[in-house]
């Protein structure tokens, strides 16, 4: 085994609060030249550019995992980080079937495109991604876990948008796999992680965290954050 680093929050520019220069290809180029090791790319109740992103990743030798940063009904943002495509498939039509279709300005919030590995249109979202879900937080952590997948409350020590900020507490029933912190973590009693929840290019890897792991993988990050055969979180960076 041995350290990998990850960024397992980055926005491409299908997020409307992401830049136009967030392509995929833009993205794997950036971690790369941060050093990064494992990325996840985690649009607003979206997973339309994963496959894309997984692709060049490929190509350029940096793993790259499925997610989506879900807001559930009570303005809580989680990171939901999925083990395969078909895992993606899935649980983008459960994300279709809760999304509220709120119009989206987007002269007003930004964009909202999904492009293809030339970096050409091929379609427009017309509702306003980030919007709430009709399921609450327990609903979304159950969605995660019956796809398969890691449920991860996000920036959690944020006024607005985490779940101590919105809710006040993290629920005891809930199955929380880690949770994302902006600053120093203080006493926690789940796995805590960093990452840069980047927006633009210059933003990736910011932060990130170190993993101790046999290979960057879905399987091998679900190993750590349990801490299961010498696996583990190692370090928080930035």
């Amino acid at each position: 085994m041995k350290p990998f680093r990850a960024d397992l929050h980055i926005h491409t520019l299908l997020s409307p609060c992401g830049s136009l220069e967030m392509s995929p290809r833009e993205i794997i180029a950036r971690a790369k030249g941060r050093g990064l090791d494992m990325i996840a790319v985690a649009d607003h109740n979206s997973t339309y550019h994963c496959e894309l992103t997984v692709t060049l990743g490929i190509e350029a030798g940096i793993t790259v995992l499925r997610a989506a940063e879900v807001t559930s009904a009570e303005d809580v943002h989680s990171l939901v980080i999925l083990p395969d495509e078909a895992s993606v498939i899935s649980f983008q039509d459960w994300l279709d079937r809760h999304c509220t279709h709120m119009p989206h300005n987007p002269d007003i919030f930004g964009d909202q495109v999904v492009i293809d590995r030339d970096e050409n249109i091929i379609r427009e979202i017309n509702y306003f991604l980030p919007a709430a879900l009709n399921a609450t937080i327990d609903e979304v952590e159950e969605a995660a876990h019956n796809h398969g997948g890691l449920f991860i409350p996000a920036h959690i020590d944020r006024p607005a948008m985490g779940i101590i900020g919105q809710l006040g507490f993290i629920p005891d029933d809930l199955f929380v796999d880690a949770v994302e912190v902006v600053g120093m973590a203080g006493d926690l009693l789940y796995p805590v992680i960093r990452n840069s929840d980047a927006h633009m290019p210059e933003h990736i890897g910011r932060r990130f965290t170190d993993y101790m792991l046999e290979n960057p993988s879905f399987s091998e990050l679900a190993k750590a954050l349990r801490s299961e055969g010498g696996r583990h979180i190692i370090q928080h960076g930035r």
